[in-house]
C-alpha cells in the first residue's frame, strides 16, 4: 500500500490531487485544515488529505483515521513478548509498562527512574493499579519534557546558532523559522552561514533568503563571524546556520567551539526524532564542549516512536524550543508543548 500527504488551498482541492494521482480507488485515511505560518496561529489556511492506493490485487481496505504503518507499529509491539523486566520485586503492571515504556525507545535507566519516582508519588496499595500508574507516569513525563515559547522582542537582539550532526535539517529549520519571523512575525530578521564545507549548503540558504527577502552572510573564519554580524546590528533576529559535525570527530567541535568564542548567542542543538538512543548520549557528550541552551528536534514525521525527545531532553537539561513535522517551508514546524509532546513519546497521541 502507498500512503502519501495532498496539500490544497481547499479541501476539494487536494482532494482531487489525490484522486489525480491515485485514481477512483483511492482511499482517504486522514483529512485535517490548518492555518500554515506561525505554528499554526495565523496566515490562510491550507488543507490536507492523507490518501492511500492498494498495489496490489486485492480490494481496498476501508478508511481509517488510523495510519497503516503506525497500525503495523502497534500489531509489533503488542505482539513482542514480555521479556523487558524491571525489579522482580514490582507488581506485574509495573512489569508491563516498564516493557511499554522501552518499547517506546526511551533508555531504560531513564525508564526505570521514572517509574521509581512514580511509585514513590502513590501509595503501595496502587502499585498493581496500572491505570493509576500511568495516568501519574503521563503527567512525569510532562513535568520532565520543559518547553519555552518563541521569543519576544523588546528592542534587544536575538542571535541564534542551530547546532548539531550532520543530515538533521539544521538549514531548512533555520528556513522555517526564518520565514515565519520576518513573514508573518514582521521582524527584521538576518542569516549567517558559517556551513562553508557544502556548497550545496551555502546556495540553498541564499535561495531562501532571497525567497523570504531578508539578508544572509557567508563567514569563512571566526573574525568572518564576528564581521557579519557586525554588519547585521539593525537585524531583531539573526540566525546561524552552521556545518553537520559528527559526534565523533572533536576536532570539528572544538573549530565549532572557536567560531562561537566571544559570541552572545542562544544555542540550539538540532537532534533528528530518528537517531539511535545509543547514540544521543554520544552526541550531547560531544556537542556539550558548546552549550547548550535549546533543544530542536526534528524529522517527527519519519518515526513513529519518539523517545528520543525524551532522552534528548534529560541529558541536556535544556528545554525543547521547537519540532518540525515535514520538509515544507515554511509550515512543518511547531512550537513544542509539554503536554502534547508528552503524548507523543508515550505513544498516545500522533504529529
Amino acid at each position: 500500500m502507498r500512503v502519501k500527504k495532498f496539500t490544497g488551498k481547499t479541501m476539494q482541492e487536494a482532494v482531487e490531487s489525490l484522486r489525480c494521482e491515485y485514481g477512483a480507488d483511492a482511499i482517504i485515511l486522514h483529512t485535517v485544515s490548518k492555518r500554515r505560518w506561525l505554528w499554526g496561529r495565523v496566515g490562510p489556511k491550507r488543507y490536507e488529505v492523507v490518501g492511500a492506493i492498494d498495489q496490489s490485487s486485492n480490494p481496498p481496505l476501508p478508511a481509517t483515521k488510523t495510519r497503516p504503518e503506525r497500525q503495523e507499529v502497534a500489531a509489533s509491539v503488542a505482539s513482542q513478548p514480555e521479556t523487558l523486566r524491571f525489579d522482580p520485586s514490582m507488581s506485574e503492571a509495573v512489569q508491563r509498562l516498564y516493557g511499554r515504556l522501552v518499547r517506546r525507545d526511551i533508555p531504560k535507566d531513564l525508564v526505570q527512574g521514572l517509574l521509581r519516582d512514580v511509585l514513590a508519588r502513590l501509595p503501595k496499595q496502587d502499585w498493581n493499579d496500572e491505570a493509576a500508574i500511568w495516568t501519574r507516569l503521563c503527567g512525569l513525563v510532562a513535568e520532565r519534557v520543559v518547553t519555552v515559547d518563541p521569543w519576544e522582542f523588546s528592542g534587544e537582539q536575538r542571535i541564534v546558532v542551530l547546532i548539531g550532526p550532520t543530515g538533521v535539517g539544521k538549514t531548512t529549520t533555520i528556513a522555517k523559522i526564518a520565514a515565519n519571523f520576518s513573514l508573518i512575525g514582521a521582524k527584521n530578521v538576518g542569516l549567517i552561514t558559517i556551513d562553508t564545507y557544502r556548497i550545496a549548503a551555502v546556495e540553498q540558504l541564499k535561495t531562501y533568503a532571497e525567497i523570504i527577502g531578508i539578508p544572509v552572510q557567508v563567514a569563512y573564519s571566526p573574525k568572518e563571524l564576528k564581521d557579519a554580524l557586525g554588519r547585521m546590528q539593525d537585524r531583531d533576529l539573526v540566525l546561524i546556520d552552521t556545518a553537520g559535525r559528527s559526534h565523533n570527530n572533536y576536532l570539528q567541535i572544538s573549530e565549532l567551539k572557536n567560531y562561537l568564542a566571544g559570541i552572545k548567542a542562544e544555542i540550539h542543538l538540532v537532534i533528528s526524532a530518528t537517531t539511535k538512543p545509543q547514540d544521543i548520549d554520544e552526541i550531547v557528550k560531544a556537542f556539550g564542549q558548546v552549550s547548550v541552551d535549546r533543544v530542536i528536534i526534528t524529522k517527527l514525521d519519519e518515526t513513529t516512536t519518539y523517545g528520543v525527545i525524551l532522552q534528548t531532553c534529560e541529558r541536556t537539561r535544556a528545554p525543547l524550543s521547537f519540532v518540525t513535522t515535514g520538509q515544507g517551508v515554511p509550515e512543518d514546524i511547531d512550537v513544542a508543548t509539554n503536554d502534547k509532546i508528552a503524548r507523543l513519546i508515550l505513544g498516545e497521541a500522533e504529529i
